[in-house]
């Protein structure tokens, strides 16, 4: 269609006058000449002029009904939508509001983007508050802080600056910076916390992680858990739990690798894995096993049953209700074993005792120590020994015909 030039004239009568051009003096009077420009001064401001609904001044309404009230507000479709503030949009959908400054409804039904430059892509109910938030789509999820976004899901709720939250069920990021990806009725309050997903989860402490998982619990500032369920990583400072069940670290740069109801209390402590395990203070290890305790600072059971090692620098290699109490004490293995003084040793066997002597050594069964600086032994065979004391030094033991000498 041609464009009219402004400078055209158009010639209009009243409503009264007969239109059809007789040529006569009475309808020739009945004339008036127009311009193009007075066509346009002529229309009303209102941009409503080819269908249903309200607008105002420089807005646009193009189909359907709603209403377009504010400065450079748009409605391009849908029913019931309104734009009621500058430069909002609503694209289309039904009973969708566009009430932020610059914001924009794509479509959906009951959707409110009431935050400057806030967007709502589509889905039901859904609701960005915050200024810059961003919602996708899905149902009912909430974006109320300044760059807040739902990607999508169902009542999720983003509630902290620059929070997110990827999509699932009912999770809520309420930590500045926080994360969750997925998942089901997580909560990430810590500042930067995340949650990959998983169900049950809270990370509450700055820069916690949980990877997945159900029930589980980080409150220390950069602590994690991998996954698993009903894990605690609640040591003030890098506590990690990497999976298993109802484990917990509860110190600083404690750590439980994985299994079940273990736990690693001290400083830097750590659990590998096993049941019922206890690593209790500062750098004490139990790496497996059923029922073992690491009790004192830089103590290690190895693995086994039952097994204590609660003397400082105190090792358990392995066994069952074997005890290393004496300072750098060391049980290997067996069981029902005290190795109870200092620097002491139990190579294996069964019911030993170093007792109060230290710098022992016991090998064999039921023997307890009598002196210090001795090892003791249930049976002693000496293969090859030499036959001469020539060449050998002081304190050696020989053989002369069968009967034991010492040089």
């Amino acid at each position: 269609m041609a464009i009219i030039p402004s400078t055209q004239k158009f010639h209009t009568v009243s409503a009264e006058v007969d239109t059809v051009n007789r040529g006569s003096k009475l309808a020739n009077s009945g004339r008036e000449a127009v311009t193009m420009q007075d066509i346009i001064d002529s229309v009303p401001s209102s941009p409503s002029l080819f269908e249903e609904g309200t607008g105002g001044a420089t807005s646009t309404q193009r189909v359907g009904s709603g209403t377009a009230s504010q400065t450079y507000s748009t409605i391009s479709g849908g029913v019931g939508n309104t734009a009621s503030n500058d430069y909002s949009t609503v694209s289309g959908g039904e009973s969708n509001e566009a009430s932020g400054g610059s914001s924009t409804v794509s479509g959906g039904v009951y959707n409110t983007a009431s935050g400057d430059g806030s967007f709502v892509g589509g889905g039901d109910g859904n609701t960005a508050s915050g200024d810059n938030a961003f919602i996708g789509g899905g149902g009912y999820n909430v974006a109320s802080q300044t760059y807040s976004t739902v990607g999508g899901g169902t009542y999720n709720e983003a509630s902290n600056y620059y929070s997110t939250v990827g999509g699932g069920i009912s999770n809520t990021a309420s930590g500045t910076q926080s994360t969750i990806s997925g998942g089901q009725n997580n909560t990430a309050s810590g500042y930067i916390s995340s949650i990959g997903g998983g169900s049950q989860n809270n990370a509450s402490g700055n820069y916690a992680v949980i990877g997945g998982g159900t029930y589980n619990i980080v409150s220390g500032t950069q602590s994690t858990i991998g996954g698993g369920t009903y894990n605690i990583a609640s040591g003030s400072y890098y506590s990690t739990v990497g999976g298993g069940t109802s484990n917990e670290a509860t110190a600083d740069s404690s750590t439980v690798s994985g299994g079940s109801g273990n736990y690693a209390n001290g400083g830097y402590s750590t659990v590998g894995g096993g049941q019922s395990n206890t690593s209790a203070l500062e750098y004490a290890t139990t790496s497996g096993g059923y029922n073992n305790n690491a009790s004192a600072n830089s103590s290690t059971i190895s693995g086994g049953v039952g097994n204590t090692a609660s003397g400082n620098g105190s090792f358990v290699g392995g066994g069952s209700q074997n005890n290393a109490s004496g300072q750098n004490s060391v049980v290997s293995g067996g069981y029902y074993n005290v190795a109870s003084a200092e620097n002491s040793v139990i190579v294996g066997g069964s019911y030993n005792n170093t007792s109060t002597f230290a710098s022992t050594i016991i090998a064999g069964n039921a023997i307890t120590a009598d002196q210090s600086g001795c090892t003791f032994v249930s049976k002693l065979s000496i293969k090859s020994i030499p036959t001469s004391a020539a060449g050998l030094p002081s304190g050696s033991v020989w053989s002369n015909g069968g009967v034991l000498n010492i040089v």
